[in-house]
């Protein structure tokens, strides 16, 4: 099928670009015809690449120069060129270009369809605000711009349909988990000496303000056992200078710092506890990574996050934004941690495990579109089945 994603940036700036490019690197190896109309290209020789211009938001420069993200401006022929041959135009974000893509896909009698997978609050937390009139004025435009141009929207789990169904969103949503890459499986991984018998927490991801790893280091001070926990925060950001002053109140110094894929799945196998404090995720790709190695994930149960989906139970969530709450968590943990490395620990992650496998998740989007494309006789295509995440119960609140 030939395929044209239309995607502000094409790299490795955020949970939503690295989940679009894993799909599209999939879907070519599968033999899709797959076409990129976007304003950064990490591989500019790329012969199916459709460049458009880039702009940055006032307020979001320095955040967005970490991240390398730009957003895209409308070139309706540009558009024309991508989208001629194509069978579907897939919008990955609600950004400006999205009205003008979705424009020329209706224009050229080409099936679009729209993704979500980003949120007002990341938006937010790049421009350091906090506020429910900013937030009203984002979804708005995030309306405005696609979610009530298109008929069918794709989302990451049954936790992002929940949300855009609460903002009064009518088109019909299907949740596509973006799946655990294929990498990230249990592997024979001696533990690092360094990590002695201490309870080891490892985060991974973009040191930024929303992924709270400074919560995340207040909890770990506040714990009884802060003594002998050792907390690894990968990554890199806005806010490593800051992570890193932080760190000097703790009594075990945490690794902060950028590690390679080797070291990355090294401690996925054998750290004890992912400890994730985001309070904004569609489903948390750090968390995919981590069950797909067995690891067990202690979240935050934000009413903005999805990621509570991958608590196996109460004692693997702790409250959001609340440190002696965590601190609760820990000490339990701690106190528990043979049960955290046990076999049947493993056993019941991988378990879970099973149902977000990255050549499941591609199915799963093959199957729709080739139904969005040449729809059946009953025209209702059946959800994808996703676990249904403890934070949809609350997306009303927010």
């Amino acid at each position: 099928m030939n395929i044209t994603f239309v995607i502000d940036s094409y790299n490795d700036a955020n949970g939503g670009t690295i989940a679009t490019k894993r799909l599209i690197d999939e879907l070519r190896i599968r033999g899709h015809k797959v076409s990129i109309v976007t304003a950064i290209h990490e591989d500019p020789s790329d012969p199916d690449f459709y460049k458009v211009p880039g702009f940055v938001l006032p307020g979001t420069e320095a955040s967005l120069e970490n991240m390398k993200f730009l957003f895209g401006r409308n070139d309706k022929k540009v558009y024309e060129k991508a989208m001629k041959d194509a069978d579907i135009v897939q919008v990955q974000f609600p950004f400006l270009m999205a009205r003008g893509a979705v424009k020329t896909a209706k224009r050229l009698g080409k099936t679009v369809v729209g993704a979500f997978h980003v949120q007002p609050q990341n938006i937010m937390a790049a421009m350091g605000k906090t506020s429910k009139r900013m937030e009203w004025t984002i979804w708005f435009f995030f309306k405005y711009f696609l979610f009530n141009r298109v008929d069918t929207v794709t989302t990451p789990s049954q936790f992002a349909v929940r949300l855009l169904e609460s903002r009064g969103i009518e088109a019909d949503m299907f949740p596509i988990s973006n799946g655990i890459p294929v990498e990230y499986t249990p592997g024979d991984y001696t533990r690092p000496e360094w990590f002695g018998d201490n309870l080891v927490l490892l985060n991974i991801g973009r040191h930024a303000y929303e992924k709270r790893q400074l919560l995340l280091m207040e909890g770990v001070k506040r714990s009884k056992y802060a003594a002998n926990i050792k907390l690894i925060l990968a990554g890199r950001g806005e806010r490593t200078e800051e992570m890193k002053e932080k760190a000097k109140e703790l009594p075990v110094e945490p690794f902060i710092g950028y590690i390679s894929m080797e070291e990355k799945l090294r401690y996925l196998n054998t750290a004890d506890l992912f400890l994730h404090g985001s309070i904004v995720e569609l489903e948390s790709l750090s968390c995919l990574e981590a069950i797909g190695c067995g690891l067990p994930c202690l979240v935050s149960d934000s009413d903005y996050s999805a990621a509570p989906q991958f608590a196996l139970d109460d004692r693997f969530l702790f409250t959001s934004d609340d440190p002696d709450n965590l601190a609760e968590k820990l000490n339990y943990w701690f106190e528990h941690r043979d049960e955290l490395r046990s076999d049947t620990m493993k056993t019941k992650v991988l378990g879970e495990a099973a149902q977000y496998r990255f050549d499941k998740a591609v199915d799963d989007y093959e199957t729709f579109i080739r139904n969005v494309v040449t729809p059946p006789a009953v025209k209702r295509i059946p959800a994808v089945s996703v676990k249904k995440s403890v934070a949809a119960k609350k997306v009303g609140r927010s």
